[in-house]
C-alpha cells in the first residue's frame, strides 16, 4: 500500500512522536510491505523552518528519519501532463484510458519533472542533500506561497461572478483546452470539446484532472470560503489522491474530496485518513 501523509503528518512522525512509536509506525509499514509517497509538496513544507538557522538540525532529522523508511517519489507537477497525454492517445486511437505511472526514482526527478536534473548522474543524493542544495540555490522556495494564492482566489473570484458558475460540467472543455496549451499537448482544436467530454464521462479518465476540477468547483460553490494560504499545496495532495492507496489531508480539503467523491461515483473516500496515527490503526487492523 502506498501511504500519502502530509507535511503535518510527516513532522508528526519525524519528530513529535516519542521514538518508539515511530519505530513501531515503521514496523508496521514494512511488515506489511507498505511505502510511504514523498511528493515535492509533502516534503517541502517540512523544511518552512530552514528559514531560520537555528531549525536546519531539525529539518535534517526529520527528513533523514523519513528517507529511511521505506518509500517512493511521487513527481505531482507530471500528472495533468501525463494524462492528458494518455487521454489524447486514446481519444485519438479509439480506445480506453490506459493507466499512467507518475512516480520516479529520487527526489531530484520531482524537482525538475520535465527536464533531466543536474544532479542525475550522481548515484546516492540523498534527500536532505536535495533539500539544503535547493535551499542554499533559491531560500525562496520554501516561502509560503502568497503571490499564488492570490492568482487562485482571483480565478476563484471571477469564476464566481459567472452566470453559470453552477453548470461546471459544460466548462470542463475549456479547462481541458487550457491545460493542452499549458503542457505544449498537440492535439486539434476543433476535436477539443469532443475530447473533454469522452473524459467527463468517466471519471476514471484523466482522474487527477477530474477530482481536481470537482474540488475546486465544491469551493468556487461555498461562497463562504474565501481560500487559504495552504489551497496550493493542498491542491498538490489532492492531485495523488488517484495514485496512492491513503492519504491524510486537512478536515477542510478531505471535506471537498469526499463531496466531489459522492458527486463523481468514485471511491476516493475510502482512501482518505486523518491523521498518520489512524493510518497506523487500519494497517495494524488489517495484519
Amino acid at each position: 500500500m502506498r501511504i500519502y501523509l502530509d507535511s503535518r503528518d510527516h513532522i508528526v512522525l519525524a519528530e513529535r512522536f516519542s521514538e518508539e512509536e515511530t519505530n513501531a509506525f515503521e514496523a508496521a509499514i514494512r511488515g506489511g510491505s507498505h511505502e510511504l509517497v514523498f511528493s515535492m509538496h509533502n516534503i517541502m513544507e517540512c523544511c518552512v523552518p530552514l528559514i531560520q538557522p537555528t531549525n536546519q538540525n531539525s529539518v535534517m532529522k526529520i527528513l533523514n528519519r523519513l528517507e529511511s523508511m521505506p518509500h517512493v517519489y511521487v513527481a505531482e507537477a507530471k500528472i495533468p501532463a501525463l494524462e492528458l497525454m494518455e487521454g489524447t492517445r486514446a481519444f485519438s486511437e479509439g480506445r480506453e484510458y490506459g493507466v499512467v505511472d507518475p512516480f520516479v526514482a529520487r527526489f531530484d526527478e520531482v524537482v525538475s519533472p520535465f527536464n533531466r536534473p543536474a544532479t542525475h548522474d550522481y548515484i546516492k543524493y540523498g534527500l536532505a542533500h536535495t533539500i539544503f542544495e535547493l535551499w542554499q540555490e533559491d531560500p525562496r522556495l520554501f516561502q509560503p506561497y502568497t503571490s499564488e494564492s492570490r492568482q487562485l482566489e482571483t480565478i476563484r473570484d471571477h469564476d464566481r461572478s459567472r452566470s453559470d458558475y453552477r453548470q461546471h460540467d459544460r466548462n470542463f472543455s475549456k479547462t481541458v483546452a487550457k491545460d493542452l496549451r499549458l503542457y505544449n499537448i498537440v492535439f486539434p482544436q476543433k476535436a477539443v470539446n469532443d475530447l473533454a467530454a469522452w473524459i467527463w464521462v468517466s471519471p476514471n479518465r484523466c482522474p487527477s484532472l477530474r477530482l481536481g476540477y470537482e474540488v475546486f468547483h465544491k469551493i468556487v460553490r461555498n461562497v463562504t470560503d474565501s481560500g487559504e494560504e495552504s489551497d496550493i499545496p493542498d491542491f498538490a495532495h489532492v492531485d495523488c489522491v488517484p495514485y496512492v492507496d491513503a492519504i491524510t489531508l486537512d478536515r477542510r480539503m478531505r471535506g471537498y474530496v469526499e463531496q466531489a467523491d459522492r458527486s463523481m461515483g468514485t471511491k476516493y473516500s475510502q482512501k482518505l485518513f486523518d491523521d498518520v496515527n489512524e493510518i497506523q490503526t487500519s494497517i495494524q487492523n488489517a495484519a
